[in-house]
């Protein structure tokens, strides 16, 4: 007996998915409402493809969704999938700031926040996406000062990862400088930890607090992971007159 072919439930998501554009277009064209319909992981078509990367697809989508107004009529593009994701935080992550710009005539709700209480500036910045924070700060500046459930904004993930670039985008747009997370850290903590002197010093540059003490007693210097960035640190700082 031949094996039961097996049905496809969620055919324009896997075309989506799998950047199958034709397809995509055929089936908009043979079931509209095939839009709208939502995964087992709370998704729409759209989803997939923002993941995905495909702006023609995502286009695509888009187009058919949208009424002779001008207004999407078959999905929400403020909607979340089961971690609370929108298409919004999934461009961030993956760094397209065309499908990005896509998104944003549609009035896309930037200071929604997934399960986790992240932001798509928090993913802009974590995956060192730096057109894209750009663009995210400039349409909601004050995305910089949405802390997460860590409690941390997203200077605290870039001081964490050592970009410095983005440090000095996030500062010059008056992101808190010295707050603390969760754990009592705040972002100078972060980057010593991580053992990014650089980040470290740039932090200093614009009046990250060196005296604060966290939880367990430490200052920032006494969480560095070892005794070279610890000393890197002092002697740039001293050098360029930041007592310490």
């Amino acid at each position: 007996m031949a094996d039961e072919e097996i049905v496809d439930a969620f055919p324009l998501h896997t075309a989506a998915r799998e950047n199958r554009e034709l397809a995509v277009r055929s089936l908009i064209r043979s079931d509209p409402s095939l839009i709208s319909k939502r995964d087992d992981d709370g998704r729409t078509p759209l989803f997939w493809a923002v993941s995905a990367g495909n702006a023609d697809i995502v286009q695509a989508l888009l187009t058919a969704a949208t009424g002779p107004d001008g207004q999407l009529k078959r999905i929400d593009i403020d909607d979340s999938d089961e971690a609370g994701w929108t298409v919004a935080h999934i461009a961030a992550s993956v760094g397209s700031l065309p499908i990005l710009d896509m998104l944003l005539p549609y009035d896309v709700d930037l200071s929604r926040q997934t399960s986790a209480g992240q932001t798509p500036l928090h993913y802009a910045v974590s995956r060192v996406r730096y057109d894209v924070a750009v663009r995210l700060i400039e349409i909601y500046p004050a995305a910089v000062r949405i802390r997460d459930r860590q409690n941390q904004v997203p200077l605290h993930r870039a001081a964490a990862i050592g970009n410095i670039p983005l440090i000095n985008l996030l500062i010059k747009n008056k992101s808190p400088l010295n707050t603390v997370d969760r754990s009592g850290w705040t972002p100078l903590f972060h980057a010593a930890a991580e053992g990014h002197g650089d980040a470290a010093l740039a932090l200093i540059r614009v009046g990250a607090d060196t005296e604060k003490i966290d939880p367990d007693g430490n200052t920032f210097l006494n969480v560095c992971p070892d005794d070279k960035v610890k000393k890197w640190i002092h002697d740039m700082a001293a050098r360029e007159g930041q007592e310490l």
